[in-house]
């Protein structure tokens, strides 16, 4: 029952929220209720989850329900977004809001593409590595191991032909234990430490920690500046953008910076104990709140931010390519020299 609540509660997609802000903002901007609104949406979306989502924003919204309470009911609209149509409702600024929203998603869709597209080739590469080692152990081992009998075989030879033989006799304890690892992941995942602990390693790690860091530099910024430009309070905000990062590590660093705010700290210098965001950010604020023009100054770093992102992405995934084929090309040398040079021994031998 657990399993199906989370699937039909499960978070609309980026690209979807992004489409359906864009026509709610048209469709304000020209007039029409956000009830009928709705209807259209509804009827125009092919995915029938998505149309009865639709369907039932415009009953509740029928009935007399805001808007911004009637998608947190639903469960399937980000906290970012449901309070940012309910600041709207509020002020009357729904279009505006609808149209920031659809920007928001839209780009944090393209972010989102562009990282799975970086790490799609590197996985396509490990199959294929893997792939062809377990074809060297289970099927070309076993045809050359007789060849071996007699002869003084080199270490890494002698590695090779106990891993085929573990391989060939014990496969199901590596079945096994590739189940366990596969059931037991999500699971150990969950545990917020473990995910503090990984969410910390990765804004770490050489190349890869820097990508990160300007990823969720540019999603703190981009997403307090849609919250604060909307009206809601700069705790509120803080809040919900802990939530919306994506780094449990950094979350928990900014829940300490609403501490630090509630008490009177100025953001720019509660910013600063943060430790994986950009160490301009906290200047930028600072600049921001005594200009009194911070959701602009936070705007245009997260625009800044996320154009170096696409650049240091493509950077990343032109270093990977290469790198992944020089370790798998070492691989399959290792394993080939394993084989040819107690081979070669024969040859001299015979001969």
């Amino acid at each position: 029952m657990d399993m199906l609540r989370r699937i039909k509660h499960r978070k609309l997609t980026a690209d979807v929220l992004s489409d359906m802000c864009r026509q709610i903002g048209v469709m304000t901007g020209a007039g029409i209720t956000m009830a009928k609104a709705m209807e259209v949406l509804k009827n125009t979306t092919e995915n029938r989850r998505i149309a009865r989502i639709y369907g039932e924003l415009e009953d509740r919204i029928k009935r007399g329900y805001p808007i911004g309470d009637s998608m947190e009911e639903l469960e399937v609209f980000p906290e970012m977004a449901v309070n940012m149509f309910r600041a709207a409702e509020v002020s009357g600024q729904l279009e505006k809001t609808a149209n920031d929203l659809a920007e928001h998603y839209r780009k944090e869709h393209r972010v989102t593409t562009q990282m799975k597209a970086a790490t799609m080739y590197p996985k396509i590469l490990c199959i294929m590595a893997i792939t062809i080692v377990l074809f060297v152990f289970l099927v070309i081992m076993p045809m050359v191991e007789p060849l071996f009998y007699g002869v003084e075989l080199p270490l890494v030879t002698r590695i090779l032909m106990r891993i085929s033989a573990f391989l060939q006799h014990d496969w199901h304890i590596v079945a096994i234990g590739a189940a366990v690892i596969i059931l037991l992941e999500p699971i150990i995942l969950s545990i917020y430490a473990v995910k503090c602990v990984i969410d910390k390693m990765i804004l770490y790690v050489p190349i890869i920690g820097k990508q990160m860091r300007t990823i969720y530099t540019a999603r703190f910024a981009r997403t307090l500046s849609g919250l604060y430009t909307s009206g809601i309070p700069m705790v509120i905000g803080l809040e919900i953008t802990s939530r919306t990062i994506g780094n449990r590590y950094l979350e928990t660093q900014i829940l300490d910076v609403v501490r630090a705010v509630e008490n009177g700290a100025s953001l720019s210098h509660a910013i600063e104990s943060v430790h994986g965001l950009d160490k301009k950010l906290p200047a930028v604020i600072f600049v921001g709140e005594e200009t009194g023009k911070l959701d602009m100054m936070l705007l245009s770093l997260a625009e800044g931010y996320e154009h170096e992102a696409e650049i240091e992405m493509n950077k990343l995934v032109s270093m990977i390519e290469p790198l992944m084929i020089v370790v798998i090309g070492i691989v399959v040398a290792v394993i080939l020299l394993g084989i040819m040079i107690p081979m070669w021994s024969l040859y001299e031998y015979i001969g």
